[in-house]
């Protein structure tokens, strides 16, 4: 009794873009943290982080 069946871990995490234009050409960085977290004990189990930066140039013509 009072052992319920459920999630042993739960993930938790965010998302942030950050972009940035300068004379026709882009920028976009984005970052991504996750934490995973053991329900049982509260305790941080995993930390991770990325970031990616992608490069966008726009075209002068247009129809």
């Amino acid at each position: 009794m009072g052992q319920e069946i459920g999630a042993d871990y739960m993930l938790k995490g965010s998302i942030n873009t950050i972009v940035d234009a300068v004379s026709g050409e882009q920028a976009r960085f984005y970052q991504v943290d996750m934490t995973l977290i053991d329900l049982a004990s509260n305790r941080k189990v995993w930390v991770g982080q990325k970031k990616i930066k992608k490069t966008v140039e726009k075209s002068g013509l247009r129809w």
